[in-house]
């Protein structure tokens, strides 16, 4: 146990004490000297009074000495300590890591800025007063936590590098940033040991499993809470924004359809605004209220006849944290999907080919409406198609494939590439179990026909969760009870081999078969593609079940061009002649080649918005390159020559925008083994204040005034 004054000012307090002593001690002489020269009997009366009043001066003279004694000691900032005094002395060494928490949530409003700011003006004081002996690091506690600076004495170039630091926009990781501090305490200098943790302890941040074991550890733990400190609070966060496109009608109506939660589990939300912008001007917005802790989904729509891509964002109207107000979206209206139909039954008329309905259903109106673009081939034209032009292949009714042509179709689904294989009359059964029998996990077995006088088979109608018929409810399913089939093949599975039925008939055979071989998909439908063995295709349903099967099956469904990812959050651009050319919301453009087979991977997520890709030939070079890493190079701008190949979006992940904070029970808990301390009102808190220790100013102020409140009630009283 200890007390430690950290300001000097306390020595003016006792010469405080000392004069107050002395004065009184010379009136008490003068006091003497008129008591002889005054009348008898006035000075036997003046005796008398004396002698009853001189226990009150006293008492007096002493509580005025104590309230200027308190108030001198308030001034000094003393601290109260249950740690060796050792520990506390100024000229012991001392290894002291500062973890500073710059995710998102510190960004929030407080009385004069935001909780970072506030948070940057404490630590800058501690490092400007902190003494000779001492030596300090810092580490960054948001996702992924880093090393700002190791141990130094000198913290001038440290101080300067903070004050033009801002929040990220990423969420926190305590326990990674306590694993780093206490690596560095393991191999930093000798001494007191300490760590600082300054946050506004966001329940999320504090995963217990991600800190390291405390036990045994003679480490001091202080955590300086800002929470308090946040003016307004945090009122709701937009979850998620999701852009699609009607383009089965002639009005090209946009969908963006956006999900708002209110973060406060108690406090309805009334009258909060959300307003869509796209390509930087307001296009709608719409009033919103929101029951406690409700998640909202609600849908903005407009028209858009163009082809050019659609940036754009969802906001709401401010409250204490702007960064979870606002989520971006990207979009390309006109990004098609090339696919190759292979006829394997062309007819001399349009209409009787086997291509004839699935065409149509691709592409209903015409390119500028539909976004997959059909490519027609026969089964003499496929050996000279280039299938790197193209998302999907699909093989209608082709009695078998050229002759080692299925090493090419392997190559193309292993890399990302769809493979759709509809049945006929033309089909080869044996030449596709000994051919194709890599890609397809099942073996054709005979043709099953129903007599003309039997009921036909049906499909199953029934809901289904698969990504690819989701959608379909209600009267869509209720349109596959129309579905009259007549042939289909029966199939055989292969042993050891995985697949999928997502489609039945009512008799329990497959109708459709999905499986996956290397990063493509393949399909097989068992029946005919056109009349010629079912009458699906003249159903309204089979239009929109072809689209949905093509885009899932090219991975159109949660494409590059759609794909929205969270701050630092790492992407995989696929296999590309060319390479591949990003470029960032900062205005920073990288180059990502293909090394030893490994695909381009483009990591560098740290700021939201919409990032753009772009195509071009790999010996392009343009001016002021850095190399990053051997796949990465960093430019000032992408080469002229560069294709728009789509973009994607990068948004903040919405579990720091939380309002639940973390107790202090839990804290305790999770830092199990140590000593810790927490404080909650970090402002009041000076540089000298470092020890761990109960600050006494408070109850030192309080005894003033106790002083002064019985010096007032005396002298009343006498």
């Amino acid at each position: 146990m200890s007390l430690n004054f950290l300001n000097p000012i306390y020595l003016l307090g006792l010469l405080g004490l000392s004069l107050p002593v002395a004065i009184h001690l010379l009136t008490r002489r003068q006091q003497t000297r008129l008591r002889f020269s005054a009348v008898y009997l006035l000075s036997q009366a003046q005796k008398k009074s004396i002698r009853r009043s001189r226990p009150n001066r006293l008492l007096l003279l002493l509580l005025r000495c104590l309230a200027l004694a308190f108030l001198c000691l308030a001034l000094a900032h003393p601290l109260f300590s249950m740690a060796d005094q050792s520990d506390l002395l100024p000229d012991q060494p001392t290894a002291t890591v500062f973890i500073l928490d710059d995710s998102y949530s510190m960004g929030a409003k407080s009385k004069d800025d935001s909780l970072y700011k506030n948070a940057l003006n404490i630590l800058d004081s501690f490092l400007e007063k902190m003494p000779g002996t001492h030596k300090v690091s810092l580490v960054m506690a948001s996702d992924p936590p880093r090393v700002l600076a190791g141990w130094t004495g000198d913290t001038s170039d440290l101080r300067k590098q903070l004050r033009s630091s801002r929040p990220g926009f990423q969420t926190t990781n305590v326990g990674g940033a306590f694993e780093l501090a206490m690596d560095l305490l393991g191999n930093g200098p000798e001494g007191n040991k300490r760590i600082f943790l300054l946050t506004d302890l966001d329940e999320n941040g504090w995963r217990e499993e991600a800190f390291p074991s405390m036990e045994n550890q003679r480490v001091l733990v202080r955590v300086l809470d800002f929470s308090e400190r946040q003016s307004v609070r945090n009122q709701a966060a937009i979850e998620s924004v999701v852009v699609s496109q009607e383009f089965l009608t002639h009005s090209r109506m946009v969908r963006i359809r956006y999900t708002v939660k209110n973060l406060s589990p108690t406090r309805p939300l009334n009258s909060a605004n959300a307003s869509l912008w796209v390509n930087g001007n307001k296009q709608s917005e719409e009033t919103l209220s929101l029951k406690p802790g409700e998640l909202l989904t609600k849908e903005f729509t407009f028209p858009h006849l163009g082809k050019d891509r659609l940036s754009g964002f969802i906001k709401l109207s401010d409250d204490g944290l702007l960064t979870d107000n606002k989520r971006l979206f990207s979009y390309q209206p006109d990004q098609r999907l090339k696919v190759l139909l292979v006829d394997g039954d062309p007819r001399g008329v349009s209409h009787q080919n086997e291509i004839f309905y699935i065409e149509r259903a691709m592409n209903p109106f015409s390119r500028a409406v539909s976004d997959i673009e059909p490519h027609i081939s026969t089964l003499a034209e496929l050996t000279s198609q280039d299938l790197l032009r193209f998302s999907a292949i699909v093989l209608c009714n082709v009695r078998q494939i050229p002759f080692g042509y299925e090493q090419e179709l392997e190559r193309f689904v292993s890399q990302g590439g769809a493979l759709m294989i509809t049945l006929g009359d033309q089909v080869d059964p044996r030449a596709y179990n000994e051919k194709l029998g890599g890609l397809l996990p099942v073996s054709l077995k005979t043709i099953n026909q129903v007599n003309r006088n039997e009921d036909p088979f049906r499909v199953r109608a029934q809901a289904s969760r698969h990504p690819a018929l989701k959608v379909f409810s209600g009267k869509m399913l209720e349109e596959l009870e129309h579905v009259r089939i007549q042939t289909f093949f029966s199939l055989e599975p292969k042993p050891g081999r995985t697949f999928v039925v997502p489609m039945q008939m009512t008799h329990g055979e497959p109708l459709l078969v999905e499986s996956d071989f290397g990063k493509g998909k393949v399909l097989l439908y068992t029946t005919s593609i056109d009349r010629d063995w079912n009458n699906f295709p003249i159903q309204p349903m089979f239009l929109p079940w072809v689209q949905r099967w093509i885009k899932y099956t090219a991975q159109s469904l949660d494409a590059i061009t759609r794909k929205d990812l969270h701050v630092m959050e790492s992407i995989e651009l696929g296999d590309n002649k060319d390479d591949w050319w990003v470029e960032s919301p900062t205005g920073k453009t990288y180059r990502l080649r293909t090394i030893n087979n490994r695909l381009p991977r483009f990591e560098e997520t740290q700021t939201p918005g919409v990032y753009s890709l772009y195509s071009a030939p790999a010996n392009e070079k343009t001016d002021s390159q850095e190399t990053v890493d051997e796949e990465r190079t960093l430019y000032d701008k992408r080469p002229l020559s560069a294709i728009p190949a789509g973009g994607f979006t990068v948004n903040i992940d919405t579990r720091e925008s939380t309002t639940e904070k973390i107790g202090e029970s839990k804290v305790r808990d999770i830092l199990r083994g140590v000593s810790v301390d927490i404080t909650h009102q970090p402002d009041l808190i000076e540089s000298a204040s470092l020890d761990a220790g109960f600050p006494l100013v408070t109850p030192l102020l309080l005894m003033v005034a106790l002083a002064l409140c019985a010096e007032g009630w005396m002298v009343r009283k006498e």
